[in-house]
């Protein structure tokens, strides 16, 4: 897979290395700016997740580029109250997994 073209990317965040008493205001700023990007188009589905504390989010990205600028915007992900556990890139389409 060639990250530098158009692409799906599930994220999955946790708490991150700067905890403080009340994250809930960076928390809301977080889930506000990702549904801002969902009115623009770039993320297909939010929620938090069940299993663990903190939030799922399907973006569709042009690039590696976008995704990492997209990262750096995140206001809980700047603050360190949040970080990308993980990253799952997926193909849009099955024929070009075959």
């Amino acid at each position: 897979m060639d990250y530098r073209q158009p692409h799906e990317v599930l994220l999955f965040f946790g708490k991150g290395k700067k905890p403080r008493q009340d994250d809930s205001a960076c928390l809301a700023a977080q889930q506000q700016y990702y549904a801002q990007l969902q009115r623009e188009g770039k993320v297909m589905r939010t929620g938090l997740q069940v299993h663990e504390a903190g939030l799922f989010v399907s973006l569709f990205v042009q690039s590696d580029v976008e995704l990492c600028n997209i990262l750096e915007h995140d206001p809980a992900v700047r603050a360190g109250i949040a970080e990308v556990l993980q990253a799952i890139p997926l193909l849009t389409e099955i024929r070009e997994a075959v």
